[in-house]
């Protein structure tokens, strides 16, 4: 009989063991649970970061290049703008030796 009340105890005590051991895999999963979701969160968030910073550079990039197109527009308007000038420089440098020509002459008579 004490044989079989010893088999008792032992027998209780390892389902105290065994619940305890639950018990613990319980808290290890749910804390295991709470960090994957955790993780996923992280994870989420970091994507929808990406994504608008991806964004933002493709509007800057954007905005850049059109700002470059349009610096060249104006570079080139200029250089046809400066043709004109350059044109009314000759005119005006050719009226000036005449004049100069001319002031010579009129000194020497």
């Amino acid at each position: 009989m004490e044989e079989y009340m010893e088999r008792i105890r032992v027998l209780d005590a390892l389902e105290q063991q065994a619940m305890g051991l639950s018990r613990m895999l319980t808290t290890y999963t749910d804390r295991l649970q709470e960090r994957l979701e955790q993780r996923i969160d992280i994870e989420a968030s970091s994507a929808a970061v990406t994504l608008t910073s991806i964004k933002n550079l493709e509007a800057s990039v954007m905005k850049a290049v059109e700002q470059r197109r349009l610096l060249i527009q104006r570079c080139q308007q200029l250089d046809q703008d400066m043709n004109g000038v350059q044109a009314m420089s000759d005119e005006v440098q050719g009226i000036k030796q005449l004049l100069d020509v001319m002031e010579y002459a009129k000194r020497n008579n």
